[in-house]
């Protein structure tokens, strides 16, 4: 079949920066990570994040498709496109792996909820495209990134093509479900080492950590784990 991949320009340009976690985010949430020219040890660290925080395993890796098609005529691209995003679906149960939609909360996608998907513009004049995610468990198989890419490559490779229906893939990220149980975490993370610090200073020296009431943010942090973090600050001083 055909297969085209391209970088995903969502997920490449959010790769700059953290992503926040607000009160009422539940569900399976996307995770990116930045990578900049360091070492091995902190290659995906960000000089604007805090060095405090959880890191944990993600739940899943994550990678876009795009079941699309270019014919000319419009009924005719609808009827293209939904054939191979069926023939997708059916492929992804056979082969164990699981698709998802949405635009930042991901929801599993089914058969019975093929018309509830959005059919957009693609990048080209008369083409048009659904967005899916294919959805890997960490832990169940692949141990990277990058060979969670190879499975799903393999995968896309084999769905059948109707007409000029093809696909175009994006990157692969992490995921984690609903990043918020993790707050009292990320506190407690802080708090232990705040208290630490303010330890070598003696009895007679506390601490005062501003910003606890802020966002939670989470970032990749290596090639199965993201690391979640609030932006704060501490001070330490006399009692």
């Amino acid at each position: 079949m055909a297969v085209r991949s391209f970088v995903l320009g969502l997920v490449a340009a959010s790769l700059l920066v953290p992503v926040a976690v607000s009160a009422q985010d539940e569900g399976l949430i996307v995770v990116t990570g930045s990578r900049v020219d360091r070492d091995e040890y902190d290659r995906y660290y960000d000089d604007d994040q805090s060095a405090i925080g959880l890191t944990r395993t993600a739940d899943f890796f994550v990678k876009p498709i795009y079941v699309s098609s270019d014919s000319r005529d419009a009924e005719t691209r609808k009827e293209e496109l939904l054939a191979m995003l069926r023939a997708t679906i059916e492929r992804a149960e056979s082969d164990g792996l699981r698709l998802v939609a949405g635009n930042y909360k991901l929801t599993p996608v089914t058969l019975a909820r093929v018309a509830e998907l959005d059919i957009t513009a693609g990048r080209r004049p008369d083409t048009s495209r659904v967005l899916v995610y294919v959805r890997i468990p960490v832990g169940s198989g692949p141990d990277s990134v990058k060979d969670a890419d190879e499975r799903i490559e393999r995968f896309v490779k084999s769905i059948p093509v109707t007409g000029r229906s093809y696909i175009e893939t994006g990157s692969t990220a992490l995921a984690i479900n609903n990043p918020q149980q993790y707050r009292g975490a990320v506190v407690k993370a802080i708090a232990d080492e705040s208290k630490r610090y303010a330890a070598m200073f003696g009895n007679d020296y506390g601490i005062e950590i501003r910003g606890l009431d802020s966002e939670l943010y989470f970032k990749q942090a290596s090639e199965t784990e993201v690391f979640l973090y609030i932006q704060h600050s501490f001070v330490i001083k006399p009692k």
